[in-house]
């Protein structure tokens, strides 16, 4: 190097600048935009002998002239141990957009194949599973829900003091989540994650809200001696612009959360999205579903003297 007036750094960046694709910039052919691209990445080692690294006495001088080129192997920059015993580590990572807990699956089911085909002294395990946190995430939410929905049951027994209206409820929470379900298997394929676990939580207390203002007032008139029929459809007709103002007001606070974007759209859009839904639903179920089971089911308690 010190005969040809050369150094390491220069022959390092004259090499790096030869092995790289250089974009060519764009050309139009009829209605038609094309990109160009100059491809000059070495598809063989011994490309590399011929790059000119620098001139010496009116000659070139090249890369074989000052340097030996060999095909090996990286050099090793870290270590694997696992319980002591020098191993070797390979990281699986999802593309964007896929499902973690998919991909996790599916590479713990091919491990036992995998192993088979490896001699018997190299063994495969699993250091770290990123789902394991993202499935006892969703377990804890699922606890949640249920809690949820026992506690609302409750809560609506204490305070109508009858068993058939807290089976109407407890009928209309379900009808307002599996609403809620559909939408994710039409927009998300079904996926059931954090977000939407954490939505179906909030939504839990408000899809009982229009039953309850329906099936209280149906009850009042019941017990003023009207039919169950009758007072199915009077009571409603009474609070259906009350219940539908109300679920419009909900709408309106949620609604704007599906217009954001960015990082943050992605945390509120869906919450947005399925907290209108479900309240639609349910002041549909109020208005429909809940008068149908009044008339079928309350019956007016006759006081004994």
């Amino acid at each position: 190097l010190e005969a040809y007036d050369l150094t390491i750094e220069t022959i390092s960046s004259i090499v790096g600048a030869e092995n790289k694709n250089t974009p060519g910039g764009t050309f139009d052919v009829g209605s038609n935009t094309y990109s160009l691209r100059v491809e000059g990445e070495f598809k063989d080692p011994k490309e590399m002998e011929n790059i000119v690294v620098g001139i010496r006495n009116g000659a070139s001088v090249y890369l074989r002239d000052v340097a030996t080129v060999v095909d090996s192997v990286e050099e090793r920059a870290q270590e694997t141990y696992n319980n002591g015993v020098q191993g070797a580590m390979i990281v699986v990572q999802k593309q964007s957009g896929a499902n973690s807990v998919n991909i996790s699956r599916k590479v713990m089911d091919q491990l036992p194949k995998l192993q088979k085909s490896l001699p018997s002294d190299v063994k495969l395990g699993v250091i770290v599973n990123t789902s394991d946190n993202i499935l006892n995430t969703i377990d804890s939410l699922t606890e949640t829900i249920m809690y949820a929905i026992l506690f609302v049951v409750l809560v609506v027994f204490v305070f109508l003091g009858r068993w058939r209206a807290t089976v109407i409820i407890c009928i209309t929470i379900p009808m307002s989540l599996i609403a809620s379900f559909i939408y994710l298997a039409i927009t998300d394929g079904g996926s059931l994650n954090i977000i939407s676990l954490s939505c179906l939580s909030i939504a839990i207390g408000n899809v009982v809200d229009d039953a309850i203002v329906v099936l209280e007032n149906v009850t009042t008139h019941i017990e003023r001696g009207s039919e169950p029929k009758q007072a199915a459809i009077h009571g409603t007709n009474e609070v259906a612009i009350s219940v539908i103002a109300s679920t419009l007001t909900m709408i309106a606070v949620f609604f704007p959360l599906t217009m954001v974007s960015g990082m943050s759209g992605v945390l509120f859009r869906q919450l947005g999205w399925m907290m209108c839904v479900i309240m639609t639903i349910s002041t549909i179920s109020a208005l429909s579903f809940t008068p149908m089971m009044c008339a079928q089911m309350l019956r007016l308690t006759k006081k004994t003297k």
